[in-house]
């Protein structure tokens, strides 16, 4: 199973922060069709999917503005556990937990790919592979003083890591 943060690091939010930050979350939906999804991460989703990876999506904001994303794209993700799913959020590890358990998944067969340090002690507390995903990120500095199991500055490198890790054809 791959469980992937969104915000930085499938898609460039940073243009709708300061509306997320206000929680105004009429106009992060208003502006999401026109968010950016970072190179190569369509072709990542469609071939984990194809080589038969459950894939999800845990992120600390509604669940609203990730599952736009799956409609418009055509992703075949069907787990999102967003905001509201959880008591607690990351670094809490409830919402690997609980995507990892509507998947059936085992932790030892189980990514975490974020681009926070949240995202890494999430990782470390649901015992799954902690990738860091730093092509989102302008300071790197966090992301790496929290150790992520593996760390990739671009998308087509963790493509390449999954190639091997997983079988996906090269």
């Amino acid at each position: 199973m791959i469980i992937f943060d969104f915000d930085q690091t499938l898609v460039d939010t940073s243009s709708v922060e300061h509306l997320r930050a206000a929680r105004n979350w009429k106009a992060v939906m208003a502006q999401a069709s026109k968010l950016p999804v970072y190179d190569g991460i369509n072709e990542l989703i469609q071939d984990l999917h194809k080589a038969g990876q459950t894939i999800a999506i845990v992120t600390k904001s509604p669940d609203m503005v990730p599952k736009a994303f799956i409609k418009a794209h055509g992703w075949p993700i069907d787990i999102v556990v967003g905001y509201h799913h959880v008591k607690n959020r990351k670094p809490h590890p409830e919402g690997l937990l609980l995507a990892m358990s509507k998947a059936g998944a085992s932790p030892d067969a189980t990514y975490h790919v974020g681009d926070q340090p949240q995202d890494t002690e999430a990782s470390r507390g649901a015992n799954v592979v902690a990738v860091g995903s730093a092509w989102g990120c302008t300071d790197t500095a966090e992301l790496e003083a929290s150790k992520p199991d593996v760390l990739f500055s671009s998308v087509a490198k963790l493509r390449d890591y999954f190639v091997v890790e997983l079988g996906l054809d090269g």
